[in-house]
């Protein structure tokens, strides 16, 4: 009960936006474009403008947001219900004070494992993966074991394939590791990926914004529009951030034939409907003379397209450049 009020405390004080803002933040990029999906444009743009606020979040708020958070999702509450001692509450006479305490132990035990390698959520799985194909099947399935599943499915792809089974077994019959184990083994990967994380220390921010805006796809200029009104600055930094289609066109040729190498004509067809002749000049000339006889001979033939197919299109051409930008294949910066 004290550990609760404790947690309650933390919080107090703070607006709901700035919870539901850290809250995205916390839960990743990929997770928070899900939902901002499916949430009103004025609401992501205030949520947004929020997250731009953020330096860093301390382990202790960090901590309490998510154990809101998850409380109210499992009681089904409201947070202009009573906060959080309300939710505990319902949580107790829902399931019975015994089964509560279970879950919340249970909720704080993954928390902290959790924590332990909360800096690895912004690493390349490549990059990590070569960091820890040396260690041994048990460590890497230790720490795979305290990663988001998605994101620990994708480090394990990465290595060769005979360890990778040994780390699958490993994971597969791993029992309870001591506390004192994962830490030791958070604090020397840490200490390895040192010169790694000197970039994703910091969490929120313009960056984060930027990022998530560039999935949103032509929903972003609307909400970049409107944040314009507000904060003409803070929408120039999110701006100078942002990837978008006409920073694609200006690539070097090099660059762009490798996205193209990567998409289906017909997505470059459908992308390159409206475009001036200047870019058109500048995709065509980045194709091997096959490829570009074959674009010609299918944008000639190709009907009326609608704005929203060209829009999802250009889109498929920015995912491709950005996981080239991200493995390395692509460098942004030299453009």
């Amino acid at each position: 009960m004290a550990e609760s009020i404790k947690e309650h405390d933390i919080l107090k004080g703070m607006s709901m936006l700035e919870k539901v803002a850290r809250f995205f933040v916390l839960i990743g990029e990929d997770s928070t474009v899900k939902i901002f999906q499916h949430l009103e444009k004025d609401m992501v743009e205030n949520i947004s403008t929020a997250i731009t606020q953020i330096s860093s979040i301390n382990k202790e708020v960090s901590l309490a947001i998510l154990e809101e958070f998850h409380l109210y999702v499992r009681t089904k509450g409201f947070i202009s219900s009573g906060g959080y001692d309300f939710a505990r509450d319902i949580l107790y006479k829902s399931l019975g004070k015994a089964e509560a305490d279970e879950v919340l132990a249970k909720l704080s035990k993954m928390k902290l494992a959790s924590q332990a390698f909360s800096y690895l959520d912004g690493i390349n799985p490549k990059q990590l993966s070569d960091f820890i194909k040396d260690e041994s099947p048990h460590t890497i399935a230790v720490i795979l074991s305290h990663m988001d599943p998605s994101k620990s499915a994708e480090v394990l792809m990465q290595l060769d394939e005979e360890i990778r089974v040994k780390v699958t077994i490993q994971i597969a019959t791993i029992k309870d590791v001591s506390p004192d184990v994962v830490r030791t083994i958070s604090l020397v990967l840490e200490k390895k990926l040192e010169s790694l994380l000197s970039s994703i220390v910091d969490v929120g921010g313009v960056k984060v914004v930027a990022d998530m805006l560039n999935k949103l796809g032509p929903k972003a200029q609307d909400i970049l529009k409107n944040i314009n009104g507000i904060d003409t600055s803070l929408a120039t930094k999110i701006k100078e951030n942002m990837f978008v289609f006409e920073d694609l066109l200006n690539l070097e040729t090099e660059h762009i034939m490798k996205i193209l190498q990567n998409v289906e004509t017909n997505d470059v067809v459908i992308a390159m409907k409206n475009a001036t002749e200047e870019d058109m000049e500048k995709v065509t000339n980045s194709m091997s003379q096959r490829a570009r006889d074959r674009f010609k001979e299918e944008f000639e033939m190709s009907t009326k397209v609608k704005i929203k197919d060209i829009e999802a299109a250009q889109r498929k051409m920015l995912d491709v450049a950005q996981k080239l930008i991200e493995d390395g294949l692509i460098d942004r910066e030299n453009n």
